[in-house]
């Protein structure tokens, strides 16, 4: 019984440990945007969540995110976006470069979407990270994100809202400044989530 008693403990305590882990700090609540973040084992990085609540259908947040050239008008420090392939309407690869400050090299990344519904409330966008493509090969002088995991989730919440969440972990590669990398996985998500807002809201 005694053993059983110990056990029982520890197995208590590696669950209590377990989910300190992993619970979401509030990093940034602001224009209606929270981010959140957290240390995950394995990763050098935190992860982020972002979230926010718009007054738009999310069939509007979908075709924004499907759309390649739109990315211009919202995604925060790129500065080259464009179409990698699109196998069909639901899956789409994108190529895209972000703008890092001297002396920092500039990082690139080709990532998949993959677009499901899992209710009828509810949008899923899976994102996976691709090393390489023939339209897009290894850059001199850019670093290439090799390492990414993420999703979008877009939520009807009734009444004509719209909850749009997305969350991400990726390792940015090559050498980086703790300062520059705790700051961009803040302010990164945050500047893209509200340029995003505006972008829906002038539509």
């Amino acid at each position: 019984m005694k053993l059983q008693h110990f056990v029982l403990i520890i197995v208590l305590l590696s669950i209590s440990l377990a989910a300190k882990a992993q619970s979401w700090d509030l990093a940034k609540d602001k224009n209606g945007v929270k981010v959140y973040t957290r240390k995950v084992e394995g990763w050098g990085i935190k992860e982020y969540k972002v979230v926010m609540t718009i007054k738009t259908k999310p069939s509007t947040i979908i075709t924004a995110l499907k759309d390649v050239p739109s990315r211009y008008e919202w995604a925060y420090n790129s500065i080259e976006i464009r179409e990698i392939e699109r196998p069909n309407s639901e899956n789409v690869a994108i190529y895209n470069k972000v703008d890092a400050p001297w002396p920092v090299a500039d990082r690139d990344n080709i990532t998949r979407f993959k677009f499901s519904y899992p209710n009828a409330s509810t949008t899923r966008v899976d994102m996976t990270v691709v090393e390489s493509h023939a339209k897009a090969p290894i850059y001199d002088g850019i670093v290439r994100i090799k390492r990414l995991k993420g999703h979008w989730l877009i939520k009807d919440k009734g009444n004509g809202w719209t909850e749009i969440v997305q969350q991400c972990v990726a390792e940015p590669g090559g050498s980086i400044p703790d300062w520059l990398a705790n700051s961009a996985v803040v302010d990164n998500p945050y500047n893209s989530m509200y340029n995003l807002k505006k972008y829906i809201e002038k539509r």
